[in-house]
């Protein structure tokens, strides 16, 4: 089952990708960050890691493969959720999907589909996404002022 959620960001695709992943074309922006937001790094092939992080008394490893600046797949193990982030161009910005890749089935997974829909796309959704958004927005409007105060050229008027 997936649980889909997502947002239309106001920045260019691989500045928002770089944003929400902490990920350019080359690997990790910034590692101290990177270690922050994934944990220490166990293992690195590529595009693919495998970072362990402490949660609480337990310490969880987790695989993350990058496609930049497409794509992020986070996965746990074999019977906990995946985390799949897609990117796509659209006008204005860049569209950022989440989706969550639930291994409930039956009845248990039909209530956390409609728990999903009522509430938890809410409760999930704008705590993840409003963060990019606002930063992507305020930039916007930084940009805006800056080329307001700019004083305009004429081209009509001779030297």
């Amino acid at each position: 089952m997936k649980l889909r959620f997502g947002n239309n960001i106001p920045g260019p695709i691989e500045e928002v990708y770089e944003y929400v992943t902490g990920m350019g074309p080359d690997g990790p922006l910034d590692l101290v960050n990177f270690a922050q937001k994934y944990g220490e790094v166990l293992e690195q092939r590529d595009d693919a890691f495998l970072t362990r992080v402490q949660d609480g008394d337990v310490e969880v490893t987790w695989s993350s493969l990058f496609d930049y600046p497409y794509r992020r797949l986070m996965m746990f193990d074999s019977s906990s959720a995946d985390r799949e982030d897609i990117f796509e161009e659209v006008k204005g910005g860049t569209k950022w999907t989440i989706i969550v890749h639930s291994k409930k089935g039956g009845f248990p997974g039909l209530m956390q589909w409609l728990y999903f829909q009522v509430i938890g796309k809410f409760r999930i959704g704008v705590p993840v996404l409003s963060p990019a958004a606002f930063h992507f927005r305020r930039k916007a409007r930084e940009a805006e002022r800056e080329a307001a105060d700019q004083p305009q050229e004429n081209p009509d008027t001779e030297d």
